[in-house]
Order: structure tokens, then C-alpha cells, then sequence
């Protein structure tokens, strides 16, 4: 719903050079402008298309060589949900999906309610719902702030229209509903159908055998937005399907705990570098 392709994580994408990977970042239709599967799933599966199909006629005029054959997703909260989801959208394209997955502290289970649960970090909404729609766009839109503010959530603060909708979600669980269904008095008074919910659910293409691509996962214990049992219980469903996997718990850490950390330093040794080792595993990329 915030931010853009520039939101990333420069020291991340450093490390990822620096192992000859080259990051690319891209934009998606942001909810609730349009609904979840039409708008981001679409866009970064069409995004992950042309990276694999074109993106290297452009490399190879710098001289850059790019094997997209092995091609690793990563993604930060929404963004690593939207990673996952090309395991199963590549396959309605009949594509090769990405050889590996890495997701921080992302949504993974939409069918338990887990996601819907009271949020006591983060105020309740002060603007009417009504006035929300009056004023969020009428046509999508790829980005929405620039930067993280103090709580790191994305640009989000009180009497902007667009945080008071976060603000909506967190704490009235009509997430879902936005998602899917979009924004306006009769998306909010229909409930979702159980079909789209298990359709946006990487446990539900696990446990369905959609879902075969390895995956690590990394999620800190005090989670105040994506409670972190879903995530202990995604990784169980991972390795109950033989699919390699692996999950690094961070203990005593919200929901963002790796946007400054640098490569060297103990907190990245504990937060961070293990996914990217599992990926370089996966990718057969030298550490």
C-alpha cells in the first residue's frame, strides 16, 4: 500500500554485488487502488517475466552478463509475500520460477485469522472511513513516500489519509476485505471469498503442492505486525513437503529490524547474513 522500488536496503543490494548478483527492484500497482491479484501479484509476476526474458539484452550492451536461469525473489513484509507468490504465478504462465525465495518478516498465512488480530502498537484511525475513499486516488498509483519514518512502517502518519487506512487495517481487521475485495462501503460489507483468501496464501500452496520453490525465511520473535508463529508454522509446512528451507527466528526484534544493519557487523551476522548464505547455496554463488 506505501512506498516504491526505492525502498530497498542499500547495504543489501552492496552485498548482493559484491557476490556478483545483480539486484533489481520494481514497482507494482499499490493496494487498494486495485485489489491484491489484478494489481502487485500481476505486476511482479510481468515484472519477473521480463527480468528473466529480456532484461539481459539490455545488460549485455554494458558488457554485464546475466544467467536467468537463477534468479533468487527477495522481499521485505509485503514484499516477501509477494515474492512467495511467484512460486505458483509463474506456473498459470508456465514460466521456470525463481530457484529460490528469501523473505523477511512476511505475511504467509491469510486463512487463519492470525493476520487480522488486534494490533496494540499503533493507533486507531482518526478519520472516517468515508473520508479515506474521498481521498485516496481514483487510479492506481506505484508509490506512496519516499522514505521510512521513526516507526518504520513506510511513510506512515497520523491525518494522512493513506496511513489512516493502515491504520484502519491494523486494528479493524478488514484487511483482507481491502485486499481483495478493494476499498468502498460494499468491498468493506462483503466478506472475502475463502477461495481468493487460499489463493493469496503461500501456507495454503504449500500444504496444496503449488509451492515447490526453496525458501528461507527470516522473522523476529516480537513482531508486532505479522505475529511470528505463522511464520514458525510456515517453515514446518515447508519441511513436512521435503522442500529445503531454512528460518532464522530473531529474538527480541519488532517487525523491520534490518533496514541499517551492515554486512560485518554481529547483528547482521544474526539477523541477516543467513538467508543470504542460504541463497547463495541455492544459487551455487561463492561466499
Amino acid at each position: 500500500m506505501t512506498l516504491s522500488r526505492k525502498a530497498i536496503r542499500p547495504a543489501q543490494t552492496e552485498f548482493l554485488l559484491s557476490h556478483n548478483i545483480l539486484p533489481v527492484s520494481v514497482d507494482y500497482r499499490l493496494c487498494p487502488e486495485v485489489n491484491v491479484i489484478e494489481g502487485p501479484f500481476s505486476d511482479v509476476r510481468d515484472a519477473y517475466v521480463w527480468i528473466q526474458g529480456k532484461l539481459s539484452t539490455i545488460t549485455s550492451k554494458f558488457g554485464v552478463a546475466i544467467d536467468t536461469s537463477r534468479i533468487a525473489a527477495i522481499g521485505w513484509s509485503t514484499g516477501a509475500h509477494l515474492a512467495m507468490s511467484l512460486a505458483w504465478t509463474t506456473k498459470e504462465l508456465n514460466i521456470q520460477p525463481p530457484a529460490a525465495i528469501l523473505g523477511f518478516y512476511g505475511p504467509t498465512d491469510f486463512e487463519s485469522g492470525d493476520l487480522e488480530r488486534y494490533h496494540t502498537d499503533y493507533p486507531a484511525r482518526r478519520m472516517r472511513l468515508e473520508k479515506i475513499m474521498q481521498s485516496l486516488p481514483r487510479t492506481p498509483v506505484t508509490n506512496y513516500g519516499a522514505m521510512m519514518d521513526s516507526s518504520e512502517m513506510g511513510w506512515v502518519k497520523r491525518g494522512d489519509p493513506r496511513s489512516e487506512l493502515i491504520f484502519a487495517i491494523l486494528k479493524e481487521g478488514i484487511g483482507l476485505k481491502v485486499l481483495l475485495n478493494g476499498l468502498s462501503t460494499e468491498a468493506l460489507a462483503e466478506t472475502p471469498d475463502p477461495a481468493l483468501v487460499r489463493a493469496i496464501s503461500p501456507m495454503a500452496h504449500v500444504r496444496d503442492g503449488s509451492y515447490n520453490v526453496p525458501t528461507f525465511v527470516i522473522h523476529g520473535s516480537e513482531d508486532e505486525i505479522v505475529p511470528f508463529k505463522t511464520a514458525e508454522l510456515f517453515t514446518k509446512e515447508l519441511e513436512n513437503s521435503g522442500l529445503k528451507c531454512g528460518f532464522l527466528p530473531v529474538p527480541g526484534v519488532k517487525h523491520i529490524h534490518d533496514l541499517h544493519l551492515r554486512p560485518g557487523s554481529k547483528e547482521w551476522k544474526d539477523q541477516v547474513e543467513p538467508g543470504y548464505l542460504f541463497l547463495f547455496g541455492v544459487l551455487g554463488v561463492s561466499a
